[in-house]
């Protein structure tokens, strides 16, 4: 394994062994079209389609990669009642509040690209907001062509109006799609149909000048082995992104250049084991639940329960994302749920829905009782905590008393010892000295009570005062500072609890159970009908798949990407999970990025950035049209371009 030859940077091309007899990297081929234009271009658009958004910016050779933002929108187009228009992308956000109310078109079905019309429109809107002009290549017939001059001149009004608007677009260079490398992240195993579709779109529609399609796994395992290497010192400073995980990178470099990428997403979710940033074939294993599906469950179960959601997925949508989370111990949490009163178990939660009028978005609040029942246990807390204070200041009280009977017993004996001296007195002196003593006692008597009372006459002096002050505020004309202040907290009071009374009045969906219930479907598919196993066993599958000497190096390189791998809990389950079914000799370490959902487009920066990105990995328009011509198909075209060879 350590005689292999890297084959993440492209100028290297010996490509590992997966078992199937086929590279399964970005590898040269003796067929290779010979008229490639190897001059590189000025600009690369780097772009992870996704079911639910698209991750998209703009890579210039300039900045080296560096202060490249990403973006997102929705990856489809939405049309609002009673209206002819479309709106794409991040049109949808800017314009409307209440998604619910619009006609959706989604682009892709079950991960795949099946409605190239809306796919095409959100590209092009990416390229409007990134500042690039495209320049279609059809001469007859075509979408943009069909959409005529008064429709390109409603596009460039727009994106000119996005880049006023916003001020990251405002220093961006314009570019012409021709003068640009267009860089695809996709999933594994597309089918020949829609990726030469996909290639008609890119190179005819929007005239991009290069091509260039890789897996997005294959992108986040080249992003995570450059942690490792720059966290032991190893690997260069190129990278153009200092991930804020660094911070927590606290395992070394094994150099096994293994990584096993678990892609959960909003269609599906692959198991992908890599070697050197290329992707292993046959053990990649694909699971189809995603966040579509946890998102439809529980709409349904909220319809079931409560009211009727089913035509509000996107509210839905937010109270998944804002309250879902993953259980270790489910079977305990469904028993305590069944032997506890419903709002008052500790994840009981209620979603404020939101009116559009003064909210856009859902909050999440406790449900009344637990909320009593918390605000109880904080009176209680405050009660033992005064009782506990009042006793020590009692206790100190005591033996300050006790001390100044003590000061009297002494003082009371040295009178004693001085009147038994002075016998010789006259009677006059006598009893004067009687009269002392007996004043003296009288004195030390009067002192412990002093004390005692001393408090008490002082709260009820405050307590005069303050009626005095009143009743002076009463009679003047003018308002004091003191007065003015009572008034304005009384008034504030007083908007706090209509605001509070506001808060409660408002709808809202009570979510218990369901908040774990629903993601534990990604590792027990069989709860709803599905006769497969969980995330789990597809990963210990595809591991199992792999040739022996990868299998230990993959356990120990385990990484979790894309918007299910932010639940809260997730990364804890798989890795508890993961223990118990993999072998005891072999270590088991999970890694979850502060961000899943852009890792793999960073990867995708860095990868773009590396020398022969363009001429070894990607295509031109010329080269693809010869190609076409000749009858290869896609395999041939892009077999030894991609990560996985006979797409």
């Amino acid at each position: 394994m350590g005689s292999e030859t890297a084959v993440a940077t492209p100028t290297k091309r010996n490509p590992p062994s997966t078992g199937t007899g086929k590279s399964a990297t970005v590898t040269a081929k003796s067929g290779r079209d010979d008229t490639t234009n190897d001059k590189p271009l000025p600009a690369c658009i780097v772009v992870d389609n996704g079911g639910w958004t698209v991750k998209y910016g703009l890579v210039s050779p300039h900045n080296n990669g560096r202060g490249s933002q990403m973006s997102t929108m929705y990856n489809a187009t939405a049309r609002p009642p009673h209206q002819l228009t479309v709106l794409t992308g991040d049109e949808i956000t800017k314009r409307m509040k209440n998604l619910g109310q619009l006609t959706w078109n989604n682009s892709m079905e079950r991960g795949m690209i099946c409605d190239g019309e809306t796919q095409l429109r959100v590209w092009a809107r990416t390229l409007e907001v990134l500042g690039v002009v495209p320049t279609p290549q059809i001469k007859e017939g075509g979408f943009l062509k069909l959409q005529g001059p008064s429709a390109a001149k409603r596009r460039g009004s727009a994106a000119s109006t996005d880049d006023a608007n916003t001020s990251g677009n405002a220093s961006i260079q314009k570019y012409s799609s021709s003068n640009c490398t267009f860089l695809l992240l996709e999933p594994p195993h597309v089918p020949s149909v829609i990726s030469e579709g996909v290639d008609c779109i890119l190179f005819r529609e929007l005239g991009v000048g290069r091509v260039a399609r890789v897996l997005g796994p294959c992108m986040a395992a080249m992003k995570y082995l450059s942690l490792g290497k720059r966290n032991t010192g190893s690997g260069s400073n190129s990278s153009s992104f200092d991930d804020a995980s660094n911070s927590k990178c606290e395992w070394l470099n094994d150099d096994t250049s293994c990584c096993c990428v678990i892609d959960s997403g909003y269609s599906f979710t692959h198991v992908v084991p890599t070697h050197r940033g290329g992707a292993m074939t046959k053990a990649i294993r694909r699971l189809d639940i995603g966040g579509k599906v946890l998102t439809n469950l529980l709409k349904e179960a909220v319809t079931y329960r409560q009211w009727n959601m089913m035509d509000e997925y996107h509210i839905v949508n937010d109270a998944k994302e804002q309250l879902s989370f993953v259980s270790d111990k489910f079977d305990s949490e469904m028993k305590q749920a069944h032997l506890t009163r419903k709002g008052l178990r500790w994840f009981d939660r209620e979603y404020l829905l939101p009116d559009f009028v003064s909210s856009s978005r859902g909050s999440v609040r406790l449900p009344a009782p637990l909320q009593r029942k918390r605000e109880m246990e904080e009176m209680e807390k405050t009660r033992l905590e005064l009782e506990r204070k009042d006793k020590e200041a009692e206790e100190g009280n005591v033996s300050d008393n006790d001390n100044d009977g003590n000061d009297q017993q002494i003082e009371d004996e040295a009178a004693d010892a001085a009147v038994d001296t002075e016998v010789d007195d006259t009677s006059a002196n006598k009893k004067k000295k009687a009269d002392s003593k007996r004043q003296k006692k009288e004195k030390g008597k009067k002192k412990a009570k002093k004390r005692s009372k001393k408090r008490k006459h002082n709260s009820e002096q405050n307590d005069d005062n303050d009626e005095v002050d009143m009743s002076d505020g009463e009679d003047s004309d003018e308002e004091s500072d003191e007065q003015r202040l009572k008034r304005l907290k009384a008034m504030r009071d007083e908007e706090r609890k209509r605001r509070e009374r506001e808060e409660r009045e408002r709808q809202a969906l009570a979510m218990s159970v369901e908040r774990f219930a629903i993601p534990e479907v990604l590792f027990r598919p069989s709860d709803i009908g599905m006769n497969c196993g969980g995330i789990v066993e597809a990963i210990v599958e595809s591991i199992n798949a792999c040739d022996d000497i990868y299998r230990a190096a993959m356990y120990n390189n385990v990484l979790l990407v894309g918007g299910n791998a932010t639940i809260p809990g997730f990364k804890e389950r798989v890795e508890s999970e993961l223990r118990k079914l993999a072998p005891t000799n072999y270590p088991v370490r999970v890694y979850l990025p502060n961000d899943p959902v852009s890792f793999a487009w960073e990867g995708a920066v860095q990868f773009s950035q590396q020398d022969g990105f363009q001429r070894q990995c990607s295509i031109d328009r010329v080269s693809w049209e010869a190609m076409k011509k000749a009858g290869k198909n896609q395999s041939e075209i892009w077999g030894d371009r991609m990560n996985i060879p006979g797409m």
